[in-house]
């Protein structure tokens, strides 16, 4: 049995001029990240939260995590390059049954 939990993470971004511009030039580095936490199990699946369907203008994101505790969450987190460049301004972390 494992010791990890599962965790719903909504982050939202910065709202400034500036925040997508931001996304995109780290989007690269945040994916490679992405793939090596699922490849480590703690990425169950993540995406952006758009603004609506027809501009898929990119707002925030969501995760499922697997992880010890919302400490480890948070500290993955601030590992992210999306948090580095200062995409991503605030999250909500939620535990959930899997």
């Amino acid at each position: 049995m494992t010791d990890k939990h599962h965790f719903m993470v909504v982050l939202h971004d910065y709202t400034d001029s500036g925040a997508l511009d931001r996304r995109l030039s780290v989007r690269d580095k945040h994916l490679q990240g992405a793939l090596k936490a699922e490849s480590e199990g703690n990425l169950l699946v993540g995406g952006a939260i758009l603004d609506n369907h027809e501009s898929s203008k990119m707002k925030g994101s969501v995760l499922l995590l697997a992880a010890k505790s919302i400490e480890e969450i948070d500290d993955m987190i601030i590992q992210d390059p999306y948090y580095k460049a200062k995409v991503w301004e605030k999250w909500e972390v939620y535990p959930i049954k899997w």
